[in-house]
């Protein structure tokens, strides 16, 4: 049932749910843009906590019912409310303020992040009796379960790892409790955004994981209507932000490029325009996107490394001096806007990341979508994003030889283009926003079904 198809005569009446909107990152645009297509099948409602004007801008002309607070609300700081979760609590009185007439729907979309399951505070189980529940855990909080975001760029430790445990240990166990709760209720699906945190799911809830399962199929149940097992639902491009062609915007980008360049931390002082061989990796400096391996794989290539994400200073001024050490140009560059960041990406030699443990892996189909070369790590989402394509390559961290063997290639011009025709057909062909609209509804309806 894809959005352009007839309007049912009853719609589906869905209530959205997200914590925050605040941070604007990839996960909350993309929510906008589901909202913004859904909502010309579906008739849609917003709840949310925090809704800042810009996201209220991305719904452009797209009119929904957005229950929020009546004054700002901002979360609780410091070491004390990290030790006792002071945030959940402070989002489970917030969510109790808001008044929802839950009557007005079929079922509830719950979007993760930090203080969306709080929600499930506020009400008792026989307000959500009959109604579907679907939760989407893009990935399950990592800060909780795993290390990769208590390390230094580097790798060491930020602090001892029990300690870490310690801080965190009254946020796991809410965490784990509000999760189980909604697994128990009759009608309700936990999915992740990739068949790799699917097993995540697994793993740190101990849902069970069918590795044949397809994008948006429900779990099984029992008797009583309950889940028993995680399932996943991928995400998509907006195709609007990433053209086969360099659109006007593109072609008129260089002078913010090249002022990008001039402001950007980097080891070529005198350097006013991007390097003539280059790849890009995206994302905020830090261990868990992998820059640091990145730029040891590029040792010896002649290749030139452009991050675009920011990261704090001293971060910056670190990796700049690590590219020194291992011969390798550097080039941390400030924010872009998304013409100039596609230009810049188009530019390429390749979209190269080393992240560890990737939900999913959004960055090589977006370097697809506009015929750039993706070389990415073959571990986490990105094994599962990549592995059914001829296009790109998926590389083990350690294996040089094998990066080095990618980066020849992705200088090949002939072996680009069959990457480039291979990549774009493979994203038009699974990661359009039809696919997740017909995928996410397959999955409200059967939640709505089994609710009954």
């Amino acid at each position: 049932m894809a959005e352009e198809s007839e309007t049912a005569e009853t719609p589906l009446r869905v209530l959205i749910i997200r914590g925050s909107f605040n941070t604007l990152g990839g996960g909350e645009r993309e929510l906008l843009q589901l909202i913004r297509h859904a909502s010309k099948r579906w008739q849609v409602s917003l709840a949310t906590l925090q809704f800042p004007q810009q996201a209220l801008e991305l719904l452009g002309d797209c009119e929904i019912e957005i229950i929020k607070p009546k004054q700002p609300f901002t979360w609780p700081q410091g070491a004390m409310t990290e030790l006792t979760a002071g945030q959940s609590s402070a989002a489970s009185k917030e969510w109790k303020k808001l008044k929802i007439d839950w009557s007005n729907y079929d079922v509830a979309h719950l979007s993760v992040c930090r203080g969306t399951l709080e929600i499930l505070n506020s009400l008792s189980d026989k307000t959500f009796r009959g109604k579907g529940l679907h939760y989407h855990c893009l990935e399950p909080p990592r800060w909780l379960y795993e290390d990769v975001l208590h390390r230094h760029m580097d790798g060491d430790l930020k602090r001892p790892l029990w300690l870490t445990k310690l801080i965190f240990a009254n946020q796991r166990r809410v965490d784990q409790k509000l999760v189980n709760r909604l697994a128990k209720m009759k009608g309700s699906a936990i999915s992740g955004n990739s068949m790799w945190i699917q097993k995540q799911l697994r793993d740190i809830y101990g849902f069970a994981c069918d590795e044949k399962k397809m994008n948006g199929s429900p779990p099984r149940r029992n008797s009583k209507g309950q889940m028993l097992e995680a399932t996943h639902l991928m995400h998509v491009l907006d195709w609007e932000l990433w053209p086969q062609l360099a659109d006007e915007d593109e072609n008129n980008a260089a002078d913010e490029i090249q002022q990008a360049v001039i402001s950007a931390q980097k080891n070529s002082a005198e350097a006013e325009s991007l390097p003539d061989k280059y790849v890009v990796t995206i994302g905020k400096l830090s261990f868990v996107k992998g820059a640091w391996e990145t730029v040891q794989s590029l040792q010896g290539t002649g290749l030139s490394l452009v991050q675009i994400g920011g990261g704090d200073k001293s971060d910056k001024d670190n990796f700049v001096a690590h590219g020194s050490s291992l011969g390798v140009d550097v080039y941390c560059m400030p924010r872009l806007s998304q013409s100039a960041l596609r230009a810049v990406i188009r530019g390429a030699v390749a979209m190269v990341s080393h992240a560890h443990g990737e939900p999913f892996g959004l960055t090589p189909l977006e370097a697809m979508a506009i015929g750039v070369p993706a070389l990415m790590v073959d571990e986490g989402g990105f094994h599962y994003t990549m592995n059914t394509v001829d296009s790109g390559m998926l590389i083990s961290r350690e294996d040089y030889e094998s990066w080095d063997e990618a980066y020849r290639l992705a200088q090949d011009d002939e072996n680009r283009e069959l990457w480039a025709v291979n990549g774009r057909k493979y994203v038009e062909e699974n990661f359009t926003i039809n696919n997740q609209i017909e995928a996410l509804e397959n999955l409200l309806l059967e939640c709505v079904k089994s609710a009954q």
